[in-house]
């Protein structure tokens, strides 16, 4: 058995355990610094918004597990094992397959985003997301659970098709994981940090505009980890219209507390704009 054998069972023994170990780390990071110096005050009158927040995080994690109980990683195995998707069919070395997975992969998950905003349906369901009045590190997780396997779905679908080493997937899932808690994250950046990593990268800054209740600031930033895409495609804004003390977070039908209780949270892709 091969380093890479090795390593690839390895990963498939402790793949929960890594994920949800940088999850947790990360989250309580991001909580420390939005307290220490949040970026925006949070509104006191959605008092339990975070606390539904995790509730519908937990709920997504029960229905994936029953559901869709295979991951990312077994699927990449199964498609190694069988010789099925691109990557398993050409000769190409490890570091490429890694590097093109992370590169492809981002672009496909930006693609899904915007389409998520395109298609009636899917903004239906997409809305519970952008619904929230704030934005911190619980917004990462807010998703319905419908979302949450829809997206599994078409992740699958990806892997199948690129047939990626099964570690690259890994990484990036982690990676991705990551970068929602970051750039959802309620922090302030030196100008400096701000302005160089959003050269390459996406920052909290930068997709609080995604977040905007103006549309057309809705609709753009859709970036996940790299801000390439959102330049190359023309759908970047760099700074929103009122400035982002002034920009006002969230949908204008959903704005009444009872918006953010979780049984509402889950009714929305369900119900006329505003009425929960």
């Amino acid at each position: 058995m091969d380093g890479v054998t090795q390593f690839q069972h390895w990963l498939l023994e402790n793949e929960a355990i890594l994920r949800s170990s940088a999850f947790v780390i990360l989250i309580l990071i991001f909580v420390a610094l939005e307290k220490r110096k949040p970026a925006r005050l949070p509104d006191k009158t959605h008092r339990y918004r975070r606390l539904n927040n995790f509730l519908l995080l937990g709920l997504n994690i029960m229905t994936v597990r029953l559901l869709l109980p295979l991951a990312l990683f077994d699927v990449a195995l199964f498609a190694a094992e069988n010789k099925i998707g691109f990557f398993n069919i050409l000769p190409i070395p490890l570091y490429l397959n890694v590097i093109l997975t992370f590169i492809i992969f981002d672009l496909m998950i930006y693609i899904q985003h915007v389409i998520t905003h395109k298609v009636g349906f899917l903004w239906r369901i997409h809305r519970v997301h952008h619904a929230d009045i704030e934005v911190d590190v619980t917004t990462g997780i807010r998703f319905h659970p419908f979302e949450i396997v829809l997206s599994l779905l078409y992740k699958m679908s990806l892997v199948v098709v690129m047939g990626p080493v099964a570690f690259a997937i890994v990484l990036y899932e982690i990676m991705l994981n990551g970068a929602a808690l970051f750039t959802h994250s309620n922090i302030v950046l030196h100008k400096k940090i701000e302005r160089g990593l959003r050269r390459f990268f996406v920052t909290p800054a930068m997709h609080r505009i995604h977040h905007s209740a103006i549309k057309q600031e809705t609709d753009s930033n859709f970036g996940n980890i790299l801000s390439l895409w959102d330049k190359l495609f023309k759908t970047y804004r760099a700074v929103p219209a009122m400035g982002y003390d002034k920009m006002r977070i969230g949908l204008a039908e959903f704005r009444q507390p009872a918006s953010d209780k979780i049984v509402a949270l889950l009714k929305i892709p369900f119900t006329t704009a505003g009425k929960l």
